[in-house]
């Protein structure tokens, strides 16, 4: 298998057990994060936050720029 076959399979096992189907797509907190985009951690579990939470935003260094505050 490849790394495409493994991600498109591991999808397909996301999706039949998805049950936040319910969740609105705003944000319960009423909250925007603004972080960096490393690999080693979630801001929802660095800071405690659940799924549908928080939008988050991930970019280079964590820098507010144009596509940043056009995405909010």
């Amino acid at each position: 298998m490849t790394l495409t076959d493994d991600l498109l399979a591991a999808n397909a096992r996301y999706r039949e057990g998805f049950d936040a189907a319910d969740l609105q797509v705003r944000p319960l907190q009423h909250l925007a994060i603004l972080t960096c985009m490393d690999s080693r951690y979630t801001s929802q579990g660095v800071l405690g936050l659940s799924l549908g939470d928080a939008h988050v935003i991930r970019n280079a260094g964590g820098r507010v720029t144009e596509d940043v505050i056009r995405s909010l």
